[in-house]
């Protein structure tokens, strides 16, 4: 199999991070979960899946975030916005053009920051917009937005 399914336990201790790092409580408990081999999770609505999928499926559902070894969760940008709406600490406010540095995936700076710890995932957040997660360094924040979802300032020539 290789997804898993958590239980209530382990639901519990997802929140319990949640809450530590980015100090919200949400309730998980409205999907089902599954966290795979790399410590991804995803969420799922809790109607409508048949198990026969769940057993040849590598991924399931919505892409939350990660479970790092350091007992911090790396929110996706879906994770984010679910996160970022009642969060607390760890949030990184941006201006236009540093949002435009992160959104291409390059180190950027921050305007304004809300209870962060250094060397911590820190939530992006523009105006009333959550863009995702990076990492908040001594001097600067390193951006954690995926290839596949970087945006390209200009067009290289080959």
């Amino acid at each position: 199999m290789q997804v898993e399914e958590v239980g209530k336990e382990r639901i519990e201790e997802i929140e319990k991070l949640i809450e530590k790092n980015y100090g919200c409580r949400i309730d998980l408990s409205v999907y089902r979960i599954f966290i795979n081999k790399k410590g991804k999770i995803y969420l799922f609505n809790k109607v409508g899946l048949k198990n026969s999928l769940i057993r040849r499926a590598s991924y399931i559902g919505l892409y939350f975030g990660k479970i790092k070894k350091n007992e911090k969760i790396q929110l996706s940008t879906e994770g984010s916005q679910i996160v970022g709406k009642s969060a607390t600490k760890n949030i990184a406010i941006l201006d236009e053009e540093n949002l435009k540095r992160y959104m291409e995936g390059l180190t950027c700076f921050w305007k304004e920051l809300i209870n962060c710890e250094e060397n911590n995932f820190v939530l992006i957040k523009n105006k009333n917009d959550y863009y995702g997660s990076g990492i908040l360094r001594k001097n600067f924040i390193e951006s954690l937005t995926p290839k596949g979802r970087r945006i390209m300032s200009e067009m290289k020539k080959i």
